[in-house]
């Protein structure tokens, strides 16, 4: 089903995702299929970030994609995205988002910071951008040693989290990778789709940056 999603100043975003009928038949290989509050909460933090015009010819990479929300909106502010996932399925769904959003051809890679990730050119990226993409400690060393990799000197990453992962734990990991981390909050009244008994869900999301030793 197709979901608008408002987000000043770019207006409604339309996305292609699953029913909310079928959320309770996700697994973990079909999360992808649904916009979180995490995602979207990183999306509206971009645009109140950057606004209209902040993200003009950026390289930015939105990793672990899935339906691209967060992508499509840097796309919107005028940034140069790459979308990365491991699932073929949400790749395709972000290349039809993208169309849905008046932006050029999705470009794409399958993978992950494991299996993918070596495929993306160093020093690339002024920005990455990840909603949900931290909930695995285990997987912290390599995401920290990938985002060291294809940022460009001066670039930073916004990793959204909605309060799973013990803010000190993560803020330690990265700076072992050489990162400076700093911590915003925001607020989504979820789900945004509904006109009355929503909640209000607060998000931690991460800004990380190339440490001044950092190699």
């Amino acid at each position: 089903m197709l979901r608008q999603f408002a987000l000043e100043p770019i207006g409604p975003v339309s996305i292609e995702e699953t029913s909310a009928q079928n959320l309770l038949k996700l697994s973990t290989h079909t999360y992808w299929r649904r916009v979180w509050p995490a995602g979207l909460g990183l999306a509206a933090y971009i645009t109140d970030r950057f606004g209209a015009d902040g993200l003009r010819d950026r390289q930015v990479l939105d990793l672990g994609c899935g339906v691209g929300l967060i992508g499509i909106v840097c796309g919107r502010l005028g940034a140069r995205v790459t979308f990365l996932d491991r699932e073929a399925a949400a790749l395709a769904a972000v290349r039809r988002n993208c169309r849905r959003n008046g932006l050029a051809p999705a470009q794409t890679i399958g993978g992950d910071w494991n299996h993918g990730g070596e495929r993306l050119a160093p020093a690339t990226y002024d920005l990455v951008v990840g909603g949900d993409v931290v909930y695995d400690d285990a997987e912290w060393p390599a995401l920290g040693t990938g985002l060291m990799r294809t940022l460009r000197p001066g670039g930073l990453a916004l990793l959204a989290d909605p309060g799973w992962v013990p803010r000190a734990k993560l803020r330690a990991a990265f700076r072992r990778s050489g990162f400076e981390v700093s911590r915003d909050r925001w607020t989504v009244s979820w789900p945004p789709w509904r006109p009355t008994h929503r909640q209000d869900k607060v998000i931690n999301i991460y800004t990380l940056r190339r440490a001044p030793h950092a190699p």
